[in-house]
């Protein structure tokens, strides 16, 4: 089985090196792994320094996204232009650290079971971070009727043919896509196995999603638009 982890990158200039290095390093010599960068509509200088980075990096590709049109929409993007039996996505923040993708896709290969989504739990959060996650965890539950655990946890693995039936054509453009996949996971009866993964504090650059608490309100209310608004087409066509 092969990998195509996509990894969105919206101004983020400051973390292009470091997300690249890192890269390098985790993934070594393995031939099993593919790497779509997508330059998720940045303004500022992040496709030339992907496009420079990419020169000494044959398992990377790009997606040159002109105009930002959501989180999601970068990563569906990514998810189309990708050719791996096993896909995923994680942040480019440095936030998560990428080599977590590489120990999923291990655990996913391991299992053998094309029916199971693998995705991170984080570990090392402050109660008050904990409260967040878990306050969001019971709205869905009692909204959707499913219970979720750290829906925004990175990465996310899943099979392409999950994909092919389930987000191809149908994911949310914005940030509602981490929720989306696994709601989806859950009414198919699909395991959902989470792998613990370390939460650390950004170095560069502004959080888009859930960094600061400035945007984490920003990301329930969004998330909650997106609850009451799909909750009868989710149900009833998934």
């Amino acid at each position: 089985m092969r990998l195509s982890l996509i990894i969105p990158c919206y101004n983020e200039e400051e973390n292009i090196h470091l997300i690249f290095r890192r890269l390098r390093d985790v993934v070594g010599a393995r031939t099993d792994i593919e790497v779509i960068i997508v330059n998720n509509g940045s303004i500022d200088k992040s496709q030339d320094l992907i496009n420079a980075e990419l020169e000494n990096s044959p398992f990377f590709r790009t997606v040159n996204i002109p105009v930002n049109k959501g989180y999601g929409y970068g990563i569906l993007h990514g998810l189309a232009a990708s050719s791996g039996d096993v896909l995923a996505w994680t942040h480019a923040d440095m936030q998560t650290d990428p080599k977590d993708a590489l120990v999923a896709f291990d655990f996913y290969t391991q299992m053998n079971n094309e029916n199971i989504i693998v995705k991170g739990k984080r570990r090392g959060r402050s109660l008050l971070e904990n409260f967040f996650s878990f306050a969001m965890q019971c709205v869905v539950f009692c909204i959707m009727g499913k219970w979720l655990d750290d829906i925004n946890a990175q990465p996310k693995i899943f099979s392409r043919s999950f994909y092919t039936r389930y987000i191809q054509n149908k994911g949310p453009n914005d940030f509602s896509l981490d929720l989306y996949i696994l709601f989806c996971a859950k009414k198919k009866n699909f395991l959902i196995h989470s792998i613990p993964v370390v939460f650390s504090k950004r170095l560069y650059g502004q959080a888009k999603g859930g960094g600061s608490w400035k945007t984490r309100f920003k990301l329930i209310y969004r998330t909650f638009l997106y609850i009451f608004e799909f909750k009868k087409k989710l149900k009833n066509k998934l």
